[in-house]
């Protein structure tokens, strides 16, 4: 543990000593452990619902409940994606303009019992029996999709709020049990916050592998009963860890505001400062309900949402992961594994690779003076989505090229009625998830943090949100490809998917090469940086949080 603190470092402290991350509190941990809960609900509500929507309940090869075939199930899937996405912001506003993001969080998750609930009753064999199936599923979905977006733009950024600064700088001195004098980070603990948030969601989403079990030994009610249990213990943290939490209040919503000085930046020729108070008085004899400060962190805010642009293409690659690449595994061997229990590699990929990173790789390469930025490791990660998409398409052509059936896998008479796939190993698909995991390891933490440190305060959810939302850009990329999700195509649009992320991942290093042997943050406006005092200038030089 570290010795109480002092006042914050002075340049020569800032230059030479070492610099770690702060101590992790209670409250932390603690929505650590309702992320776990709720990702663990999430997952394992979904790893069952493309067998569950798709297959019919007397498939001789694989569970199925409802029968609506791969294309209607994979859009029923991108619906539920679209609604967790589109609700983020719906989550955001409630945080940031009312009820702060603990009630919030209450809130939603509460709406979200109810959704799982639904769920579970009408999976039960006697709901099917009746026709309840469907109605069900899209009551569920639309219930569902409210509460786990109105939750995932709240978790990341709650968890934040427990590590809040001490000083103005967001750094202190203290000092190791061993007399060693260190600089406490406060970026740097950020970093660990997102990157343990991070590792709880992916040991949650291993719950995916119980219930694809569950749906095939017991049945899909028992696959959505463990989701159901496992958000009561979310709920249950949430409350009853009511006085460990740090509770920002809510600042006022924002949004209205924000909307009237984006319309005046944009008539002013896509400039903010035409939105300046100033500006408008001088200009428009107008006066605004706001000041320069606002407009500053306006464009703070805007600013650092370029880095989210690439993310649609990215979350659509990794989508396939619960759609097209389930049903590519129905098409293999499967030697009596669930088709979709594969994708637990994935998740395991993370949970082994993300503590390496974090306590081996990012250390070893600060040491060795090797700048490795947020815009190098979210690159990196994007590079990796590549090769997984590339070898989904070259798995697929192996798939189509090997019989019986070869191009129209179980759908020929040597199938005999679906029963024999075509005769490639599902292991085969391990390469993909271990690509996607080692993605995720160098992408995402880096662009959650991202999202909460250059927020404004008052826009710590809506960024987040922001970033959230880039998902129904996904969801929309993917309706306009979903002609292609179906044999003999499925080569090509793995292709597709492979050299768009390619080139989205070309475009945004050229966009942001300048940055990427740049530890400072990316988005930080000019304005900003001139505010601040000099400890907090030599702060953005030297961090290694971003190194």
């Amino acid at each position: 543990m570290l010795s109480s603190t002092t006042p914050p470092p002075t340049l020569e402290e800032l230059a030479t000593l070492r610099h770690v991350g702060g101590k992790i509190p209670v409250g932390a941990w603690l929505v650590a452990l309702i992320a776990l809960a709720e990702r663990s609900a999430y997952y394992g509500l979904t790893a069952p619902f493309q067998n569950y929507m798709q297959n019919a309940r007397d498939d001789p090869l694989r569970p199925g409940a409802l029968g609506l075939g791969e294309s209607t199930a994979t859009r029923l899937s991108y619906l539920l994606t679209f609604l967790v996405y589109a609700m983020s912001f719906g989550g955001a506003v409630v945080a940031d303009g009312w009820l702060g993001r603990y009630k919030t969080l209450a809130l939603f998750a509460g709406i979200y019992v109810v959704g799982a609930f639904i769920l579970f009753a009408t999976s039960l064999p006697v709901s099917l029996d009746h026709g309840a199936g469907i109605g069900g599923l899209v009551a569920a979905i639309i219930i569902i999709g409210i509460g786990a977006g109105g939750m995932k733009s709240n978790l990341a950024p709650f968890m934040a709020d427990q590590c809040a600064e001490t000083s103005p700088t967001g750094m202190s001195i203290a000092t190791t049990p061993k007399g060693e004098r260190v600089v406490v980070d406060q970026a740097m603990t950020l970093q660990s916050i997102y990157t343990i948030f991070y590792w709880c969601v992916n040991v949650g989403s291993l719950s995916g592998v119980a219930t694809t079990l569950m749906e095939k030994y017991i049945g899909f009610w028992a696959a959505f009963l463990l989701p159901f249990c496992s958000l009561w213990v979310a709920l249950a943290v949430l409350l009853l860890g009511c006085f460990q939490f740090v509770k920002p209040p809510a600042k006022g919503t924002i949004i209205p505001q924000a909307l009237k000085a984006l319309w005046l930046g944009v008539r002013g020729g896509f400039k903010m400062d035409a939105a300046m108070p100033a500006d408008q008085a001088l200009k428009h004899q107008r006066t605004v309900q706001w000041d320069d400060t606002f407009v500053n962190e306006l464009k703070r805010g805007l600013l650092a949402c370029r880095v989210f642009l690439a993310w649609p293409v990215l979350l659509l690659c990794q989508s396939q992961m619960s759609t097209n690449l389930v049903s590519q595994a129905a098409t293999m061997e499967t030697h009596g594994l669930p088709n979709d229990v594969i994708a637990f590699l994935n998740p395991v990929s993370v949970i082994l690779f993300l503590p390496l990173a974090q306590q081996v790789l990012y250390p070893a390469l600060r040491n060795a003076k090797i700048v490795f930025s947020a815009i190098n490791r979210m690159a990196l990660g994007f590079l990796l989505e590549v090769f997984a998409q590339a070898y989904a398409s070259i798995l697929q052509h192996i798939i189509y090229t090997t019989g019986p059936c070869f191009d129209a896998p179980l759908k020929c008479a040597a199938s005999q009625s679906g029963v024999i796939p075509n005769r490639v190993n599902i292991f085969a698909q391990t390469p993909i998830y271990v690509f996607e995991g080692l993605g995720e390891v160098f992408s995402s933490p880096s662009t959650y943090e991202h999202a909460y440190s250059e927020a404004p305060v008052s826009m710590k959810s809506l960024l987040q949100a922001v970033l959230v939302s880039m998902g129904a850009g996904a969801v929309v990329l993917g309706l306009a490809l979903s002609a292609l999700y179906r044999d003999p195509l499925l080569v090509v649009s793995y292709a597709v998917l492979a050299g768009t992320m390619l080139a989205t991942t070309v475009v945004f290093y050229v966009a942001f090469r300048k940055h990427a042997s740049d530890p400072a943050p990316v988005e930080e406006p000019l304005e900003a940086v001139e505010e601040k005092t000099a400890e907090r200038s030599v702060e953005q030089v030297l961090s290694p949080s971003e190194a």
